[in-house]
């Protein structure tokens, strides 16, 4: 128990030194009147709810950053899968067009070549404007409309149509 009374007196001798400490620094710092202290309070208590309001706002647009990051990674993720979808289909279809010239080429070596002559495309029959022109059997008499008509048909141009007139 010796051990025990050693330790109690230590601290007793603490709390000693530690009041006459605190005496001290009272009797050092000047007394302020009420007033001052009530001014001092309020001021501190202005800054204090000033300093609340502030952290609420931070905290308020974090919480709206955090919400843009979570839809910010699911966009991301649909998009990856996408673009993974994407590859797989880009994959298949590039497979499936080297089949399809592996199948081409197979075919272009099983069919034999046919020789060129053989494609050359039959002449043309001559048509009625290239052919020679049949001798004019008899002159008949002078007609205007017969000589128009005949330059008309050799120049290509269609048949006038007499059926209508402007003067009617």
């Amino acid at each position: 128990m010796d051990r025990r009374d050693t330790m109690a007196q230590g601290r007793q001798q603490n709390n000693g030194s530690r009041q006459r400490c605190a005496q001290s620094a009272a009797a050092k710092a000047p007394a302020e009147p009420p007033k001052a202290v009530c001014a001092q309070l309020e001021q501190m208590n202005r800054k204090l709810a000033a300093a609340s309001a502030e952290i609420l706002r931070y905290q308020t647009r974090l919480f709206a950053c955090e919400r843009q990051m979570a839809a910010l990674r699911q966009e991301n993720a649909q998009l990856e899968a996408a673009c993974e979808q994407a590859r797989q289909e880009a994959e298949c279809a590039g497979a499936h067009a080297e089949q399809l010239r592996q199948e081409l080429a197979r075919h272009a070596e099983a069919v034999r070549p046919v020789p060129v002559a053989a494609h050359t495309p039959p002449q043309p029959e001559p048509s009625a404007a290239q052919s020679p022109r049949p001798e004019p059997e008899a002159e008949q008499p002078h007609s205007p409309g017969r000589r128009f008509r005949s330059l008309l048909s050799r120049t290509g141009s269609p048949r006038p149509d007499w059926s209508t007139s402007r003067w009617s």
